[in-house]
Protein backbone atom coordinates (compact mmCIF):
# COMPACT_ATOMS: atom_id res chain seq x y z
CA UNK A 1 0.00 0.00 0.00
CA UNK A 2 1.52 3.30 -1.14
CA UNK A 3 0.66 6.26 1.10
CA UNK A 4 -1.17 9.05 -0.84
CA UNK A 5 1.04 12.08 -1.50
CA UNK A 6 -1.46 14.53 0.03
CA UNK A 7 -1.10 12.94 3.48
CA UNK A 8 1.73 14.16 5.75
CA UNK A 9 4.79 11.93 5.86
CA UNK A 10 4.82 9.55 8.80
CA UNK A 11 7.86 9.58 11.04
CA UNK A 12 8.88 6.23 12.48
CA UNK A 13 11.84 5.84 14.81
CA UNK A 14 13.88 2.65 14.94
CA UNK A 15 15.59 2.23 18.29
CA UNK A 16 18.70 0.15 17.75
CA UNK A 17 22.14 -0.12 19.31
CA UNK A 18 23.75 0.22 15.89
CA UNK A 19 22.70 0.52 12.25
CA UNK A 20 22.64 -3.15 11.29
CA UNK A 21 20.97 -5.64 8.97
CA UNK A 22 17.60 -5.65 10.73
CA UNK A 23 17.29 -1.87 10.60
CA UNK A 24 18.16 -1.90 6.91
CA UNK A 25 15.46 -4.49 6.25
CA UNK A 26 12.86 -2.44 8.10
CA UNK A 27 13.86 0.76 6.32
CA UNK A 28 13.58 -0.97 2.94
CA UNK A 29 10.10 -2.20 3.85
CA UNK A 30 8.87 1.16 5.16
CA UNK A 31 10.41 3.56 2.62
CA UNK A 32 7.93 2.79 -0.22
CA UNK A 33 5.07 3.64 2.16
CA UNK A 34 6.06 7.30 2.33
CA UNK A 35 7.66 6.97 5.73
CA UNK A 36 10.56 8.97 7.12
CA UNK A 37 12.88 6.77 9.18
CA UNK A 38 14.69 8.22 12.17
CA UNK A 39 17.47 6.06 13.58
CA UNK A 40 18.10 6.43 17.26
CA UNK A 41 19.15 4.61 20.38
CA UNK A 42 17.29 4.75 23.66
CA UNK A 43 20.55 5.77 25.34
CA UNK A 44 20.48 9.00 23.30
CA UNK A 45 16.97 9.93 24.40
CA UNK A 46 16.12 11.87 27.51
CA UNK A 47 13.30 13.17 29.64
CA UNK A 48 13.17 16.92 29.08
CA UNK A 49 10.37 18.86 30.72
CA UNK A 50 11.32 21.96 28.71
CA UNK A 51 10.05 20.21 25.57
CA UNK A 52 6.31 20.17 24.73
CA UNK A 53 6.02 16.41 25.21
CA UNK A 54 8.47 16.04 28.06
CA UNK A 55 10.64 13.76 25.91
CA UNK A 56 13.56 14.44 23.61
CA UNK A 57 14.33 11.95 20.84
CA UNK A 58 17.25 12.97 18.61
CA UNK A 59 16.23 13.61 15.02
CA UNK A 60 12.67 14.62 15.90
CA UNK A 61 13.26 18.11 17.21
CA UNK A 62 10.62 18.90 19.81
CA UNK A 63 8.12 16.46 18.31
CA UNK A 64 7.32 12.79 18.75
CA UNK A 65 7.28 9.94 16.23
CA UNK A 66 4.11 8.48 14.77
CA UNK A 67 5.36 5.02 15.70
CA UNK A 68 8.46 3.22 16.94
CA UNK A 69 10.15 -0.14 16.54
CA UNK A 70 12.53 -1.40 19.21
CA UNK A 71 15.45 -3.38 17.81
CA UNK A 72 17.80 -3.13 20.77
CA UNK A 73 18.27 -1.92 24.31
CA UNK A 74 21.96 -1.63 25.11
CA UNK A 75 23.36 -3.09 28.29
CA UNK A 76 23.54 -0.64 31.18
CA UNK A 77 23.02 -0.11 34.86
CA UNK A 78 19.65 -0.75 36.47
CA UNK A 79 19.05 3.00 36.47
CA UNK A 80 19.97 3.39 32.79
CA UNK A 81 17.70 0.54 31.71
CA UNK A 82 14.88 2.00 33.81
CA UNK A 83 15.20 5.36 32.05
CA UNK A 84 15.21 3.73 28.61
CA UNK A 85 12.09 1.77 29.46
CA UNK A 86 10.54 5.01 30.78
CA UNK A 87 10.90 6.43 27.27
CA UNK A 88 9.04 3.45 25.77
CA UNK A 89 6.37 3.47 28.48
CA UNK A 90 5.72 7.16 27.86
CA UNK A 91 5.41 6.75 24.09
CA UNK A 92 2.80 4.02 24.58
CA UNK A 93 0.96 6.14 27.16
CA UNK A 94 0.79 8.93 24.57
CA UNK A 95 -0.96 6.50 22.21
CA UNK A 96 2.03 5.99 19.92
CA UNK A 97 2.31 2.43 18.55
CA UNK A 98 5.51 0.75 19.76
CA UNK A 99 6.74 -2.68 18.66
CA UNK A 100 7.32 -4.08 21.20
CA UNK A 101 6.13 -2.09 24.18
CA UNK A 102 8.12 -1.71 27.37
CA UNK A 103 5.59 -3.95 29.15
CA UNK A 104 6.16 -6.70 26.60
CA UNK A 105 9.94 -6.38 26.81
CA UNK A 106 9.84 -6.48 30.62
CA UNK A 107 7.75 -9.68 30.55
CA UNK A 108 10.12 -11.51 28.23
CA UNK A 109 13.60 -10.26 29.05
CA UNK A 110 13.03 -11.67 32.54
CA UNK A 111 13.00 -15.44 32.03
CA UNK A 112 11.44 -16.13 35.42
CA UNK A 113 8.49 -13.88 34.66
CA UNK A 114 8.07 -15.49 31.25
CA UNK A 115 7.95 -18.93 32.89
CA UNK A 116 5.37 -17.72 35.41
CA UNK A 117 3.12 -16.19 32.75
CA UNK A 118 3.32 -19.25 30.51
CA UNK A 119 2.38 -21.51 33.41
CA UNK A 120 -0.42 -19.18 34.51
CA UNK A 121 -1.92 -19.31 31.01
CA UNK A 122 -1.43 -23.11 30.89
CA UNK A 123 1.04 -22.95 28.01
CA UNK A 124 3.25 -26.09 28.17
CA UNK A 125 6.72 -25.06 29.36
CA UNK A 126 9.53 -26.80 31.28
CA UNK A 127 9.46 -26.65 35.06
CA UNK A 128 11.51 -23.70 36.35
CA UNK A 129 12.68 -22.15 39.61
CA UNK A 130 14.25 -18.81 40.56
CA UNK A 131 15.86 -18.14 43.92
CA UNK A 132 18.56 -15.99 45.52
CA UNK A 133 20.05 -18.58 47.86
CA UNK A 134 22.77 -21.04 46.80
CA UNK A 135 21.54 -23.52 49.41
CA UNK A 136 18.09 -23.47 47.81
CA UNK A 137 19.59 -23.94 44.35
CA UNK A 138 21.66 -26.88 45.62
CA UNK A 139 18.55 -28.42 47.17
CA UNK A 140 16.70 -28.15 43.86
CA UNK A 141 19.62 -29.76 42.06
CA UNK A 142 19.83 -32.57 44.62
CA UNK A 143 16.11 -33.20 44.25
CA UNK A 144 16.46 -33.32 40.46
CA UNK A 145 19.41 -35.72 40.77
CA UNK A 146 17.32 -38.07 42.93
CA UNK A 147 14.64 -38.02 40.26
CA UNK A 148 17.28 -38.68 37.57
CA UNK A 149 16.72 -35.30 36.02
CA UNK A 150 19.08 -32.47 35.11
CA UNK A 151 18.65 -28.71 35.24
CA UNK A 152 19.86 -25.82 33.11
CA UNK A 153 21.18 -22.72 34.84
CA UNK A 154 20.50 -19.58 32.81
CA UNK A 155 21.15 -15.89 33.35
CA UNK A 156 17.84 -14.26 34.20
CA UNK A 157 18.61 -11.64 31.53
CA UNK A 158 20.46 -13.23 28.64
CA UNK A 159 20.23 -14.29 25.01
CA UNK A 160 21.87 -16.35 22.25
CA UNK A 161 22.72 -19.18 24.62
CA UNK A 162 25.36 -17.18 26.47
CA UNK A 163 26.18 -18.16 30.04
CA UNK A 164 23.92 -21.21 30.26
CA UNK A 165 25.21 -24.25 32.15
CA UNK A 166 23.93 -27.81 32.43
CA UNK A 167 23.57 -28.89 36.07
CA UNK A 168 23.77 -32.62 36.81
CA UNK A 169 24.54 -32.46 40.54
CA UNK A 170 24.65 -29.84 43.31
CA UNK A 171 28.43 -29.52 43.09
CA UNK A 172 28.05 -28.14 39.55
CA UNK A 173 26.65 -24.97 41.11
CA UNK A 174 29.65 -24.31 43.35
CA UNK A 175 31.91 -23.00 40.62
CA UNK A 176 29.20 -20.75 39.24
CA UNK A 177 29.01 -17.14 40.33
CA UNK A 178 25.35 -16.24 40.27
CA UNK A 179 24.51 -13.31 38.02
CA UNK A 180 23.04 -10.68 40.30
CA UNK A 181 23.08 -13.21 43.14
CA UNK A 182 20.19 -15.04 41.53
CA UNK A 183 19.70 -18.57 40.23
CA UNK A 184 17.23 -19.25 37.44
CA UNK A 185 16.96 -22.99 36.87
CA UNK A 186 14.97 -24.66 34.13
CA UNK A 187 14.34 -28.37 33.73
CA UNK A 188 16.69 -29.90 31.15
CA UNK A 189 14.77 -31.46 28.26
CA UNK A 190 16.36 -34.53 26.75
CA UNK A 191 16.03 -34.86 22.97
CA UNK A 192 12.93 -36.58 21.66
CA UNK A 193 15.21 -38.50 19.29
CA UNK A 194 18.51 -39.77 20.73
CA UNK A 195 21.49 -37.51 19.96
CA UNK A 196 19.47 -35.14 17.79
CA UNK A 197 19.68 -31.77 19.52
CA UNK A 198 17.12 -29.50 17.94
CA UNK A 199 14.38 -26.99 18.60
CA UNK A 200 12.06 -24.74 16.61
CA UNK A 201 12.06 -20.97 16.25
CA UNK A 202 8.62 -19.69 15.28
CA UNK A 203 8.19 -16.05 14.30
CA UNK A 204 4.82 -14.64 15.33
CA UNK A 205 3.31 -11.27 14.37
CA UNK A 206 -0.02 -10.17 15.76
CA UNK A 207 -0.44 -13.61 17.36
CA UNK A 208 -0.21 -15.24 13.94
CA UNK A 209 2.71 -17.52 13.00
CA UNK A 210 4.35 -16.41 9.76
CA UNK A 211 7.54 -18.51 9.52
CA UNK A 212 9.45 -21.25 11.31
CA UNK A 213 12.80 -22.98 11.20
CA UNK A 214 14.48 -25.91 12.89
CA UNK A 215 17.78 -25.22 14.68
CA UNK A 216 20.06 -28.21 15.09
CA UNK A 217 23.21 -28.12 17.21
CA UNK A 218 26.14 -30.44 17.66
CA UNK A 219 25.36 -30.47 21.37
CA UNK A 220 22.45 -29.47 23.61
CA UNK A 221 22.83 -25.73 22.91
CA UNK A 222 20.98 -25.01 19.67
CA UNK A 223 21.38 -21.24 19.24
CA UNK A 224 22.47 -20.12 15.77
CA UNK A 225 24.89 -17.71 17.45
CA UNK A 226 26.58 -20.77 18.98
CA UNK A 227 27.06 -22.49 15.62
CA UNK A 228 23.82 -24.44 15.22
CA UNK A 229 22.62 -25.20 11.71
CA UNK A 230 19.17 -24.08 10.64
CA UNK A 231 16.65 -25.49 8.18
CA UNK A 232 13.21 -24.56 6.82
CA UNK A 233 10.35 -26.00 8.84
CA UNK A 234 6.69 -26.26 7.87
CA UNK A 235 4.31 -24.26 10.03
CA UNK A 236 2.58 -27.28 11.47
CA UNK A 237 -0.67 -26.53 13.26
CA UNK A 238 0.46 -27.77 16.70
CA UNK A 239 3.67 -25.72 16.74
CA UNK A 240 2.03 -22.62 15.28
CA UNK A 241 -0.83 -22.74 17.79
CA UNK A 242 1.57 -23.21 20.70
CA UNK A 243 3.70 -20.26 19.57
CA UNK A 244 0.63 -18.00 19.39
CA UNK A 245 -0.50 -19.11 22.85
CA UNK A 246 2.95 -18.10 24.11
CA UNK A 247 2.88 -14.61 22.57
CA UNK A 248 -0.62 -14.07 23.94
CA UNK A 249 0.51 -15.17 27.41
CA UNK A 250 3.23 -12.52 27.54
CA UNK A 251 1.32 -9.99 25.39
CA UNK A 252 3.94 -9.26 22.72
CA UNK A 253 2.91 -7.84 19.35
CA UNK A 254 5.67 -9.80 17.66
CA UNK A 255 8.14 -12.33 18.93
CA UNK A 256 10.39 -15.28 18.33
CA UNK A 257 9.16 -18.33 20.20
CA UNK A 258 11.57 -21.17 20.96
CA UNK A 259 9.86 -24.57 21.12
CA UNK A 260 11.29 -27.97 21.98
CA UNK A 261 9.87 -31.46 21.60
CA UNK A 262 9.98 -33.60 24.73
CA UNK A 263 10.21 -37.40 24.70
CA UNK A 264 6.91 -37.90 26.54
CA UNK A 265 5.01 -34.61 26.87
CA UNK A 266 4.94 -33.26 23.34
CA UNK A 267 6.02 -29.71 22.48
CA UNK A 268 6.88 -27.11 25.11
CA UNK A 269 7.83 -23.42 24.96
CA UNK A 270 11.37 -22.70 26.15
CA UNK A 271 11.44 -18.92 25.75
CA UNK A 272 9.74 -15.97 24.10
CA UNK A 273 11.95 -13.24 22.60
CA UNK A 274 10.45 -9.76 22.27
CA UNK A 275 13.37 -8.34 20.25
CA UNK A 276 14.05 -11.38 18.07
CA UNK A 277 16.59 -11.64 15.30
CA UNK A 278 15.33 -13.03 12.00
CA UNK A 279 18.43 -12.97 9.79
CA UNK A 280 18.86 -16.75 9.82
CA UNK A 281 15.11 -17.36 9.61
CA UNK A 282 14.80 -15.09 6.56
CA UNK A 283 17.16 -17.41 4.70
CA UNK A 284 14.75 -20.31 5.20
CA UNK A 285 11.48 -18.66 4.14
CA UNK A 286 10.03 -16.70 1.23
CA UNK A 287 7.99 -14.58 3.63
CA UNK A 288 9.28 -11.02 3.83
CA UNK A 289 9.51 -10.76 7.61
CA UNK A 290 10.46 -7.08 7.71
CA UNK A 291 7.62 -6.36 5.29
CA UNK A 292 5.15 -8.17 7.54
CA UNK A 293 6.36 -6.16 10.54
CA UNK A 294 6.08 -2.89 8.62
CA UNK A 295 2.54 -3.75 7.53
CA UNK A 296 1.53 -4.52 11.13
CA UNK A 297 2.98 -1.28 12.41
CA UNK A 298 1.27 0.84 9.75
CA UNK A 299 -2.04 -0.91 10.43
CA UNK A 300 -1.76 0.20 14.06
CA UNK A 301 -1.68 3.80 12.84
Amino acid sequence: MIRPAYLPMLRIVIFNNSHGWHSEQLEAALAPQGVAIIRSTLAQCRIDLDSPSGLHIPGLGSGLPDAAIVRGIAAGSFEQITLRLDILHTLAEFGIPVLNTAFAIERTVDKARTSLLLRHRRVPTPRAWACEDLAQARHLSAQAQQERRELVLKPLFGCQGQGIIRISKPADLDAYEATGDLYYLQEFIRPAQPNIWQDWRVFVIGHRPIAAMVRRGQDWITNVARGAQYFPAPLEREIGTLACQATQAVAVDYGGVDIIQTPAQGFQVLEVNSIPSWKALQQTTEVNIAGALAKTLLEQL
